[in-house]
Order: C-alpha cells, then structure tokens, then sequence
C-alpha cells in the first residue's frame, strides 16, 4: 500500500483545524479505543470471530469500570460483508454489549474499512434510527484543559484505502472474496484485514512526523501495528534484549541470574522474530535519537491470541492486550503505560 505524504498531512491537517470535530474532555474521564475489529459474517472469511469472546469480556469490564467507548474506525468489514449479514452474526454478542454503555457513551469513526456508516442507521446505538453516519476525526482536551490530541482512523492519504478505496473494496468483494478460505487453507493469505499488516513501512513515521509538526499526540488504528509514544512493539522487545544482555556482561560470574537472562532473551528474540514476519517491525520514527511520544496505534482486533486497544484515563494512556485464552487471570495486560500530561509537555517544549 503506497502511502501519499502530501495528501496524508493535508487531510490531517484540515481535520485537525477543523472547528465541526467533537471535543472531548479527558479530565475526570475514561475511555477505552478499540480499532480494526473487522467484523464479518462469522465464516471463514470473517477473521475476527475467534475473538469474539474477548471483546464481550473486554467491553464488559471497560462497562463495569465506567469507562466510554471509542470505535476508531474499520470496527466492521463492510468491504466483504453486508450490514445485514454483520449484525446477524453480532447483534446479539459484540453490538449488544457495546449498546449497553447508552448513546452518550459511545463514540464512533469511520475508517477505510467502514466508510459506509455516512449513511446507515448504526446497531451501537438504542435508537439506531435517529443515530446515523460517523465523524471522521474526534478531539480530546488534556487535563489542563488544552485541545492536544487528536483521534483518527489513519487511512488518510493512502492511496489504496483512502483515494481510490472503491477500487479496493470492488476488488476485495469481486476478487479474493470468494478464494479467501481456500488462499488461507494453503497458506496464501495476505488481503488488508489481515493479522499481517500490508501497510508500508514509512507509514508511522509520516504519521509521527506531522504529529511533530503540530505539537500533539495523534491516536490512530489502520495499520495493525501496536504503537505507544512513538514506539512499536518490535522496538520495546530490541530494546528489552538489549538490557537483558547489558545485564548479562555487566553480571557474568553470576551463573543463575546469566543463565534465567538468557532464556528470556530467547523468549523475546521468538517474539521479535514473529513480528518481523507478520510485517510489524517498523521503520524508526526517529532513526538517530529517541523519539518523542506523540503518535500511538491501538493495533488490532485480528491477532491469533486476542486483542489490543488503548486506554486514556483522565491523565494516563495505556497499551493494553486482551487475551484469547480464558484461563488467563487477569484476562489482560498492560504493555506499556505513561502521563499524558508528561508527554504533552515533551511534545511541546520542541523548539
């Protein structure tokens, strides 16, 4: 997917100066954002459904905690599926839930995936029949009352998903459609909501640059790829091996704590590995110094294990995953946490 610089910092930049997007406050507020759910029919072409339990489980702790709900967009895949057969699938599990937080706590984007909801009435809410369409842009204050971040999609200005999505979504429907379980069968898989992002490599870093430009934190999906305060998960696994092996020459005589290091390190380098192959180790965003954190991506909802999203807690935003495996207690971890205010104030002391 070819990603249009140009157009991309244009499009962000009319959306960010824009005086129509929603303003939300996130002092004395909760919200969880999930993205890139991809919705389907069920079958096997619906690459979401074996998550299906942990989103209910997801949605309804983020309920229970009184949190609001943010859907940033490609929460359906109307590029293969009909509404109609979307809600048959869900109506009664994953929208259900989410029209238990009421209509003043749901907010929803639209993205490449889910342009469509311009136009139909939407299950989210009670009364999906005075509820219609979706903005493309939501904004948040910080907690001193500042408008500093801005929520998107992230499809803006790629050339696939954003000009020429038509096509896209013609040829998904008309095309790979049809052959899709039997390309997954042999092991052909590789259409734009799989778990293997087809996003190009530069994309975070435009992404991150215009977030620069502006001095603010800018909050996306799209590409599938984990990212908080700039950096990916791939970046976070480098970097933990790095410390474990620094640990390891500082500490050689002490053959228990080499030895527990080194099968860590293992552990992480499998990891590292698993993202370089599923196209999610990324370009720096900033290749020769420590970048500063103003772009994050909530991944997806496709990944064989569970789920990402992203919480924004008054002051805080954290990366949190949502395990597959019901066994797990806790079902979820927390990647990555930080201040919001600490980041903001890193952002914008950039001369």
């Amino acid at each position: 997917m070819a990603q249009d610089k140009k157009l991309t910092n244009e499009k962000l930049s009319h959306l960010w100066e824009s005086e129509d997007i929603k303003i939300l406050d996130t002092k004395n507020e909760k919200y969880a954002i999930f993205s890139d759910l991809h919705l389907g029919d069920g079958g096997k072409a619906d690459d979401f459904h074996h998550n299906e339990e942990t989103l209910e489980t997801a949605l309804k702790f983020y309920k229970e905690n009184c949190y609001n709900l943010i859907l940033l967009g490609d929460i359906e895949e109307f590029w293969q599926f009909d509404l109609e057969q979307i809600v048959g699938r869900y109506d009664n599990t994953v929208y259900n839930k989410m029209r238990e937080y009421g209509n003043e706590r749901v907010y929803r984007v639209f993205g490449n995936h889910d342009y469509d909801w311009c136009s139909p009435a939407d299950p989210v809410f009670s009364n999906s029949g005075k509820q219609k369409g979706a903005p493309e842009a939501l904004k948040m204050r910080d907690s001193k009352g500042n408008i500093k971040i801005l929520l998107v999609h992230g499809h803006q200005g790629n050339i696939e998903s954003d000009k020429n999505s038509w096509l896209s979504k013609f040829l998904v429907r008309g095309i790979f459609k049809p052959v899709e379980p039997y390309a997954k069968f042999l092991g052909f898989y590789g259409h734009p909501s799989a778990t293997k992002s087809q996003i190009t490599k530069d994309y975070e870093r435009i992404m991150y640059n215009w977030a620069k430009s502006q001095k603010i934190i800018l909050i996306c999906g799209h590409s599938h790829r984990t990212i908080f305060a700039s950096k990916s998960y791939a970046d976070k696994l480098e970097e933990e091996i790095a410390e474990l092996q620094a640990d390891n020459s500082s500490n050689r005589n002490e053959r228990e704590k080499v030895k527990k290091n080194r099968k860590k390190i293992k552990q992480l380098k499998r990891k590292l590995q698993e993202e370089k192959v599923k196209g999610r180790k990324i370009d720096p965003t900033e290749p020769n110094k420590e970048p500063l954190p103003c772009y994050f991506n909530t991944g997806c909802g496709l990944y064989t294990d569970g789920i990402t999203n992203i919480e924004v807690a008054d002051d805080e935003i954290k990366l949190v995953k949502w395990h597959r495996d019901v066994t797990k207690v806790p079902r979820f971890v927390v990647y990555e946490k930080g201040r919001l205010g600490e980041y903001i104030e890193l952002i914008t002391s950039l001369q």
